[in-house]
């Protein structure tokens, strides 16, 4: 396409007053074209199907190439929030396995208790108190996306392919 001139495009005088032309006026660049006959001939009959004009139905055509062409772009854009939103369901996953973990741990933990010993004296408190203390430090630093230390209990294990 040739850029021949660049000019305004006024209406024709139709008794409307000055000011609604100057209202209308558009700046626009003028292209020639050259279509197979084919093209030309759907160009035509979509026009007139349409109402709209030619050079209208043209620039909506181009206007919706050069958007589909930079959609590439918005496809790239797309593909980092994509990984980004990834990334954050592989923590939640990775949290909601913790969760299972801890929750096992502390009912198999108070079933045992409940159901075997009587109620604890002070140095059973007190040694209850640093067992709750190391389960809640080892869950921070889980949550802070530290590896689990070893377990050779079968079901942690079972629990830990889970996630």
């Amino acid at each position: 396409m040739d850029t021949a001139r660049q000019g305004v495009c006024e209406p024709l005088e139709t008794g409307r007053n000055h000011k609604q032309i100057e209202q209308m006026k558009t700046f626009k660049t003028r292209h020639q074209l050259f279509l197979s006959e084919e093209l030309s001939k759907r160009l035509a009959q979509r026009a007139r199907v349409t109402g709209k004009a030619k050079s209208d139905i043209l620039v909506e055509a181009l206007d919706a190439w050069f958007n589909r062409r930079e959609g590439s772009q918005n496809l790239e854009a797309l593909e980092v929030r994509a990984s980004g939103i990834e990334r954050r369901l592989d923590a939640l996953s990775r949290r909601q396995g913790i969760f299972w973990e801890a929750f096992a741990r502390m009912l198999r933990h108070q079933l045992i208790l409940a159901s075997t010993m009587p109620r604890p004296d002070d140095a059973g408190l007190a040694a209850a108190a640093r067992h709750f203390q190391n389960f809640i430090d080892e869950m921070a630093d889980r949550l802070a996306g530290k590896e689990a230390p070893p377990s050779d209990d079968p079901a942690i294990d079972k629990l830990r392919k889970l996630h």
